[in-house]
């Protein structure tokens, strides 16, 4: 009797730590100068094409700023040479959600072919956060704003989408190569800093990258599948979830943390969501709100993840839901039921792979 009720209270002494470990900030700093970065990376070109006459196309441009975010745990000089192939990559990423929005089927493929092709890229160089997320977002967004008839897109070249995506990434390379020439950077360790050819030296997957990899790319594929039979269209609210918690780790722990931020983070942005409705800021005014948003992530990523999607949901939201009418309740009461299905999804796929030879070691 002794020896289990011990067995019981490291249990639930266990079991706080775990809690606490959830609610807590991670000893991180706050990365104000990035957040800086970032808003400035999504400002310009928004800002470029929303003063030439076309909000919505702004906002396409502004996607482009997602290539500031990867690789942040290389050293400054390293992403200078990493960012130009992640641009490709972004620019890729929108080409294929411009030219393959044209039915239902195909932005279901798209989805499954960009999150194969980046998963491969991003694991089997080991690139890094945020993995292959930021690409399927940005081919999954470009395919719904081409594929919606709004005014602001009627007459747009095909083209024209991934050309502003592109420009969008050239101008955050040349801010990241701006902040790099002006601030200089402290070495974590005396290692130097290395070439693109070792860098680039081969794809290489280990046991745990190979496992993330199969694991994020099932997930997707059943995720698709399932949108498929339920003739549902929403299917990137469903995917992004799914690949944010499979790539984050091969860990049964980590994996579930992951999840409870995921649900977290997604509700608290929902709700901020919901006070951005209200308000209802335009032109400009959204503008500076999504630029905001977009400042926040960066500052908080590091520090704790749910927080940093309470920034990215609403983020996400005004730029899916850019130039359409209609009840936007109804989209965030959507939007909270994919993000529970994509988890739901996520932690199925996971815990079936720990019957297979992909199990955690």
């Amino acid at each position: 009797m002794a020896a289990a009720s011990l067995k019981n209270k490291r249990k639930v002494v266990k079991a706080k730590q775990e809690l606490k470990n959830i609610v807590s900030l991670n000893d991180k700093p706050w990365r104000w100068r990035v957040g800086i970065e970032a808003a400035f990376a999504m400002g310009i070109p928004l800002l470029t094409v929303y003063f030439l006459g076309n909000q919505t196309m702004g906002f396409i441009a502004g996607l482009g700023a997602l290539t500031a975010l990867h690789c942040p745990q290389l050293s400054r000089k390293e992403r200078l040479v990493v960012l130009p192939l992640i641009l490709l990559c972004i620019t890729a990423s929108a080409a294929l959600g411009a030219y393959m929005a044209g039915a239902v089927w195909l932005k279901m493929l798209c989805v499954l072919l960009v999150t194969v092709l980046s998963s491969i890229f991003m694991l089997g160089y080991r690139l890094g956060p945020p993995g292959p997320l930021m690409m399927v977002l940005v081919a999954a967004v470009v395919g719904k704003i081409a594929s919606t008839p709004i005014p602001d897109t009627e007459g747009i070249p095909t083209i024209m989408y991934p050309a502003l995506v592109g420009f969008g990434s050239v101008v955050a390379y040349l801010v990241v190569v701006i902040s790099t020439l002006l601030f200089k950077e402290k070495k974590q360790s005396d290692t130097a800093d290395k070439p693109f050819s070792e860098l680039f030296s081969g794809l290489k997957f280990d046991e745990t990258s190979k496992g993330i990899t199969v694991r994020t790319v099932a997930g997707v594929t059943l995720a698709v599948l399932l949108a498929w039979v339920f003739k549902e269209e929403r299917i990137y609210w469903i995917v992004l979830p799914v690949i944010a918690i499979l790539q984050v780790s091969y860990s049964v722990r980590l994996t579930v943390v992951k999840a409870i931020h995921r649900m977290g983070g997604s509700l608290l942005g929902v709700v901020l969501y919901g006070f951005i409705l209200m308000v209802n800021p335009q032109g400009l005014g959204l503008i500076f709100t999504v630029l905001l948003l977009q400042f926040a992530i960066e500052v908080v990523v590091m520090r704790h993840y749910a927080l940093a999607l309470m920034f990215i949901t609403p983020l996400a939201l005004s730029i899916a839901s850019i130039g359409h009418k209609g009840d936007m309740m109804a989209t965030v009461n959507t939007r909270i039921i994919d993000t529970l299905i994509g988890v739901g999804i996520s932690l199925l796929v996971f815990f079936v792979f720990e019957r297979t030879k992909f199990k955690t070691k």
